[in-house]
């Protein structure tokens, strides 16, 4: 055998060997993180059934009671519901989008509030509450005096090419903020619902843009928090699978390398208001091609990445716990009570397992 072809040979087991002790060390924490999954997952349950009964209930409504003047619409899902990313909310306010697309151009409505005042008042009926936000018509369903469940309407306008044009502004916006602007939210959801071809590969980056939309909703409160599009958008840009060499899933690396890449991405910029600072910019890859965090602050955008880097060396430090308890103990704190820790005797025949497995391969 030449010397270099056994060089080689010899490097590529060396690879292997240390790519096999790293997993051996590394605690098992893939079920922790599935079991975590499992109860954040908001999909094809009695809540969805609900809010798909609502969203007919609107549609219907909507058709009966808009005037013979306004004209015809289309609907369609979008948002979370209609790419699988949704997570069960801590506040248990659930919620669905559905765009409704308007058989007219934007002459139709130079005002686009016009319409979606004309969408409010033919849904605005008993047990509902409705109002017009800046991006949609939100119709909130109470219970208890609280809202139990919304149902977000975003109108849209179509010209003769096809192109959409989502109504913005409300009740009292300034003329200027007012506006028709260019959308293409079928275009995103094709784009992030077919990220992998592999089954496998796309049902973890499913739970891992979950994990970190509860995330955000553990660690923000009030005003500040990322978009949960932004997050999806981003694992679009820079989330990589992860799996063992048996072709095992491996959450906790695939969160890590995700979390590190973003880090890796924040820039300095200079503003009027901000001076020098941090910034991530996350685009949107569809029109209307904008930044989906170019609204946070320079104080928010510091506190984002700040708690990015807490994620990050969680992750690594649970990466490195010998046991999965501890790493589990680790990770609850940034991902919050769903994520469960084990007893220790739980995992005592799960970490037998991995040691006489390797031993095993070796």
């Amino acid at each position: 055998m030449h010397p270099l072809i056994a060089i080689g040979l010899f490097a590529g087991l060396a690879s292997w060997l240390l790519s096999k002790e790293k997993e051996a060390k590394m605690p098992a924490v893939q079920r922790q993180f599935e079991d975590f999954h499992s109860a954040i997952c908001f999909d094809e349950d009695d809540e969805k059934a609900t809010l798909r009964e609502k969203r007919d209930t609107i549609v219907k409504a909507l058709k009966a009671n808009l005037s013979d003047d306004v004209p015809a619409f289309t609907k369609f899902d979008q948002g979370s519901y209609s790419m699988h990313t949704g997570v069960v909310p801590l506040d248990g306010n659930f919620d669905i989008d559905v765009g409704l697309i308007f058989d007219c151009d934007q002459d139709k409505y130079p005002d686009p509030v016009v319409l979606k005042k004309k969408v409010r008042d033919a849904v605005n009926t008993n047990f509902r509450t409705v109002l017009i936000r800046r991006p949609c018509v939100t119709v909130n369903y109470l219970s208890g005096g609280k809202v139990a469940y919304h149902v977000d309407l975003a109108v849209y306008s179509r010209d003769a090419n096809g192109t959409l044009y989502l109504a913005k502004g409300k009740e009292n916006s300034a003329e200027e903020h007012r506006i028709w602007e260019i959308s293409d939210p079928k275009a995103l959801t094709k784009l992030v619902c077919g990220a992998f071809s592999d089954s496998d590969e796309l049902a973890q980056y499913r739970r891992c843009i979950r994990y970190l939309k509860r995330w955000r909703q553990w660690q923000f409160t009030g005003s500040g928090a990322p978009l949960s599009i932004a997050l999806t958008v981003a694992a679009l840009k820079w989330f990589k699978p992860n799996f063992n060499n048996s072709g095992k899933p491996v959450d906790l690396l695939a969160m890590l390398n995700w979390v590190e890449a973003m880090l890796g991405q924040f820039t300095y910029e200079w503003s009027q208001a901000d001076g020098m600072h941090e910034r991530l910019k996350v685009m949107l890859p569809v029109a209307p091609y904008t930044d989906l965090m170019a609204k946070r602050t320079a104080a928010q955008m510091k506190t984002f990445k700040e708690k990015l880097e807490s994620l990050r060396d969680a992750l690594s430090d649970a990466y490195d716990e010998e046991l999965p308890e501890g790493a589990c103990k680790l990770l609850k704190k940034q991902f919050g009570d769903d994520f469960k820790v084990p007893e220790k005797s739980e995992t005592a025949k799960a970490v037998s397992a991995a040691v006489i497995s390797t031993g095993n391969s070796a």
